[in-house]
């Protein structure tokens, strides 16, 4: 094959567009709108995960608070009440929705000349470390027809991190024997919108749905809400039980950080309290969950999850055996006791649904690269939990106010003092220096908890000398939740709470230094 070659340049060239490179470009040619930026992905569209996710997922959580900006995800409120009857913090956007969305913000930007987008393109990870210092980049498409040379004047973003791992994807990680069937949630969907009989030999079989997270909980709704299978038909290998935010309540991210803050970090004591608030829910009332992804889910399918009564807790699946050629068990780690299966092989479908999602070992596994790398480069990292849109755009927002020199580099010295960093005599803190101490990120999975309550207060606190300008952003931004009327940042509040209870807590040292120096810098948001 002949490979053609090119030449680019930009200010920042942007790999991956997946939802969390979405709202940090949006935000940053929002704030900085003569920027240039390249945008490169693998895939032939812009969505990341949700280009090859199952044909019946939703957002989880409600659309008011996802996606970018400077755009409505739900659409028009009064539209959405008449012709859906949804209130707008009901709405949870289609899979359609969210690549239409996603796929008309990219073609907008493309037509200002704000962004070049090129799909099928693959960035050579391997070439970043030698090419940071004169801003050169390479990236190819993926088919090695075309390669291409970048100059980048600002910086490169890493926006896959955060990549959501899928069971379309990533197939099942133990063997599993000839003949035993398998199917990830894009092949059930896919095989039930046919019609014939593929779709009439389907309703009949009997499934079991591997894994407990959202796509697994999603798989068991979907099977009895839409191909209508009897639950006695169902079952589910459950390897841990999850903690579930409750949809229907109206919770705020950081309500879980809060609670363990009151509860001195005893995780199964804040989990009992928010559960009493309604806030939490589990699945069965007698087993207490030990994860904490936190998927959302709704009350009416909370009660499809729970006509579930083929329940299998023997930890993690190991193997699909073929047994006596008809039969099929399933094998479990630990010594646990093998599973038979409750239908002969011809009509038992698996259900593929243990790919990790989001709370994958990537971010470790890759490094654990600071947020802002260099001068150079930067990685897009949570810096508060999920949802994932409100972290990227606060970090285009800082990236925007260091290029503008908007940022509280006073407060942000005697913050990296308090933390504990030094220079050497005769020299001073960059910005990259001081961004790259103070700006940390947190784990989906980690038990840094309160990292998210610090960085909501230290954003406060250096976006701006005036703390009352990045607190009315964040109210104007749709994605942040002190953008829905009445929520309060209380970030006062938050900060003597945890300089109170920082030993408690086991916040280092050090993390109590810099909330002495934030609860100065805030106080003009007392009550706010």
């Amino acid at each position: 094959m002949t490979s053609s070659s090119k030449e680019l340049e930009c200010d920042y060239l942007v790999v991956g567009a997946g939802a969390a490179p979405m709202a940090f470009i949006d935000t940053l040619l929002t704030e900085l709108p003569d920027s240039k930026v390249i945008l490169i992905d693998k895939k032939a569209a812009p969505g990341g995960h949700w280009v090859d996710a199952y044909g019946f997922v939703r957002l989880h959580q409600p659309s008011i608070v996802y996606g970018i900006s400077s755009q409505q995800l739900e659409g028009n409120w009064l539209k959405l009440l008449l012709t859906k009857l949804t209130l707008p913090w009901k709405h949870r956007a289609s899979k359609k929705e969210m690549l239409t969305y996603f796929g008309n913000f990219v073609d907008k930007k493309v037509a200002s000349k704000q962004l070049d987008f090129y799909p099928n393109s693959i960035y050579k990870f391997e070439t970043k470390g030698k090419v940071d210092q004169d801003g050169i980049h390479y990236f190819s498409s993926v088919d090695g027809s075309m390669s291409y040379k970048v100059k980048v004047n600002s910086k490169l973003v890493d926006g896959t991190r955060g990549e959501c791992i899928i069971p379309h994807d990533s197939p099942l990680q133990f063997p599993v024997d000839e003949g035993v069937r398998v199917m990830t949630p894009n092949q059930i969907y896919d095989t039930h919108q046919e019609k014939g009989d593929k779709r009439s030999v389907m309703l009949k079989n009997k499934y079991v749905v591997l894994g407990a997270g959202k796509t697994g909980m999603d798989a068991i709704v979907y099977l009895q809400r839409k191909m209508k299978i009897d639950p006695v038909n169902i079952a589910w290998v459950i390897p841990n039980d999850v903690w579930m935010f409750n949809g229907s309540a109206g919770g705020r991210p950081w309500d879980f950080p809060e609670s363990m803050a009151k509860c001195s970090n005893d995780i199964d004591k804040a989990s009992f309290s928010l559960e009493k608030e309604g806030k939490l829910v589990r699945l069965d009332k007698n087993i207490t969950p030990t994860r904490f992804r936190f998927p959302v889910t709704q009350l009416n399918e909370l009660k499809l999850l729970r006509k579930v009564k083929t329940i299998i807790r023997r930890g993690r699946a190991t193997a699909i055996r073929r047994k006596n050629n008809s039969h099929v068990t399933v094998e479990f780690e630990s010594n646990h006791l093998p599973w038979d299966g409750f239908a002969p092989i011809e009509t038992c479908i698996f259900v593929h649904a243990t790919s990790p999602g989001p709370s994958n070992d990537r971010f470790d596994s890759m490094g654990g690269e600071d947020i802002f790398g260099s001068s150079r480069n930067m990685t897009l990292h949570l810096i508060f939990l999920q949802p994932v849109s409100f972290s990227m755009s606060c970090l285009a927002k800082i990236e925007a106010a260091r290029v503008k020199g908007t940022l509280d580099t006073g407060v942000m010295r005697r913050l990296a003092l308090a933390f504990g960093e030094e220079k050497t005599a005769g020299s001073d803190f960059t910005d990259d220096d001081l961004l790259k101490i103070l700006i940390k990120r947190v784990s989906p999975s980690g038990n840094d908890i309160h990292r998210g309550t610090i960085n909501q207060v230290l954003l406060l606190a250096i976006i701006d000398r005036d703390p009352m300008v990045p607190l009315k952003w964040m109210k104007q931004n749709r994605l942040s939740f002190l953008s829905i009327p009445g929520v309060k940042a209380d970030s006062c509040n938050h900060v003597r709470m945890l300089r109170s209870k920082g030993t408690t807590l086991g916040l280092p040292e050090n993390h109590v230094r810099m909330l002495d120096v934030l609860g100065e810098k805030i106080v003009p948001l007392e009550g706010m």
